[in-house]
């Protein structure tokens, strides 16, 4: 696998706007690393004869270890051959890509297509065992882990006097992230950070507020309310929340939910905070006891 110096992913990274909405270049050159960028933008087909990446057959990467090979998982995947999301009537071409938001135990990727929508597709459906391979191989620049890629330039700094954007350099130094999605304005809030914010001394766990139903003037509710409760986690531009919430979820909630993944997005939590022992399933899952 080739390795990323840290002060290239952190240039790169910084210079990036990556708002998930898949619409990659040509995929002719494995070399430049295939970004994600643009709320406007949408996955299209890629020009024929070069979209796939070839593998070798024997590749260390299979469908039985896709799982455990998460440091291997390519940013952008393509469709192999059409594919019908479920409830559509037209199905989705092959060759159209999209960003990788996580493989599931299941055997489906996740995987947002921009305007195209967001779907867990059969990994039979898709070169992602392909491009990893190539990842693996050192063949496919991967600039950073995907849940840092695909999300790390969309957070707000919630300490500074002016309303800055969070560091992406800091979030690239967690291992784990606890996205915690939730109307700051709900009565439960403040009551709810508070219970979260004795998580924060666990080690390469980075906490991360997506703040729905609320609009961009409120910034500085979102930021105030962070202070009050003493809770002071990078936030999501209100109104983008809701569609990170479709691409990391799948739905938007209606009450507070919480989604725990690794740096690559494998999930490893998903609950909603008001089920009784919500919190001790968190910590459960961190390790904790």
């Amino acid at each position: 696998m080739r390795l990323f110096p840290r002060s290239i992913l952190l240039f790169a990274l910084a210079c990036s706007t990556l708002g998930l909405m898949g619409c990659p270049q040509s995929s002719t050159d494995a070399s430049q690393s295939e970004k994600v960028t643009g709320v406007e933008s949408s996955a299209t087909p890629t020009s024929s004869g070069s979209a796939m990446p070839a593998v070798e057959p024997q590749g260390k990467i299979t469908p039985e270890n896709i799982l455990e090979s998460e440091r291997y998982w390519p940013e952008i995947v393509a469709l192999t051959e059409p594919w019908l999301p479920p409830g559509s009537e037209k199905p989705l071409k092959a060759s159209y890509r999209g960003a990788l938001i996580r493989v599931d135990d299941q055997g489906r990727a996740r995987i947002d297509f921009g305007r195209h929508g967001k779907y867990d597709v059969p990994l039979e459906f898709t070169d992602l065992i392909a491009r990893a391979n190539q990842v693996e191989s050192g063949a496919l620049y991967k600039m950073a882990p995907n849940f840092v890629s695909h999300f790390g330039t969309l957070f707000l700094h919630p300490s500074t006097p002016e309303m800055l954007p969070y560091p992406t350099a800091e979030l690239a130094k967690a291992q784990r992230f606890l996205c915690l999605f939730a109307n700051p304005r709900d009565p439960g809030f403040e009551k709810l950070a508070r219970q979260l914010a004795k998580l924060s001394d666990q080690s390469g766990l980075q906490m991360l507020l997506f703040p729905l139903s609320m609009k961009q003037a409120e910034l500085e509710d979102v930021k105030d309310t962070l202070t009050r409760v003493s809770w002071p986690v990078p936030f999501a531009y209100p109104e983008a929340a809701e569609m990170h919430a479709l691409a990391l979820l799948g739905n938007v909630p209606t009450s507070a939910e919480a989604l725990l993944v690794t740096a690559e997005g494998r999930l490893l939590h998903r609950g909603a905070l008001s089920d009784a022992g919500s919190l001790d399933a968190i910590r459960a899952s961190l390790g904790q006891p």
